[in-house]
């Protein structure tokens, strides 16, 4: 049995709920796995799996979209590539850092930066912001892309920070 099937076939065996999963592969031909989860509360599952098979989480990454937040873990297992997406409308996912303990930052970002609040999660310190700032703020106010392109060193962000503060 080869690694990619090692791993795919646990990982379908554990869903509930539709999902698409795709086989990639990135510019040097190394194996990239693609699990697109249709109902978030399969998310749960596929970190089970990932931890019985001993991967751990690299990163993750949360953007905002119309109705709600795409988030995707972004994991290692055996040097594969496993990146999980789920999709939240309520500001909520399932935390998997008490089976992947390395999701922990990630999953602390989602909270502050984005109000998305990893439920169950052991640790509810803040990463950055301090305490008086209300969770997601800067999701709120500045979008990541444009964030990236310098526009929080402006005043416009921390005034706006400030205002929603003494509100």
């Amino acid at each position: 049995m080869n690694k990619i099937h090692a791993m795919t076939e646990p990982l379908q065996a554990s869903l509930q709920y539709a999902y698409t999963l795709t086989e990639d592969s990135d510019n040097y031909g190394n194996p990239v796995l693609w699990l697109k989860l249709e109902d978030k509360r399969d998310l749960l599952n596929a970190a089970r799996v990932v931890a019985n098979l001993g991967g751990r989480c690299v990163t993750a990454t949360a953007y905002k979209t119309e109705e709600g937040h795409t988030l995707i873990y972004h994991l290692d297992i055996d040097g594969i590539l496993l990146n999980i997406e789920a999709y939240t409308t309520d500001h909520t996912i399932d935390a998997i850092t008490p089976l992947l303990p390395s999701a922990d930052w990630a999953e602390r970002e989602f909270r502050e930066m984005y109000g998305i609040e990893p439920v169950g999660h052991p640790n509810n310190e803040r990463l950055f912001l301090d305490e008086s700032l209300m969770k997601g703020v800067l999701n709120r106010y500045i979008p990541l892309s444009k964030m990236m392109l310098g526009v929080s060193e402006s005043d416009i962000l921390w005034e706006r920070v400030e205002k929603e503060k003494r509100a």
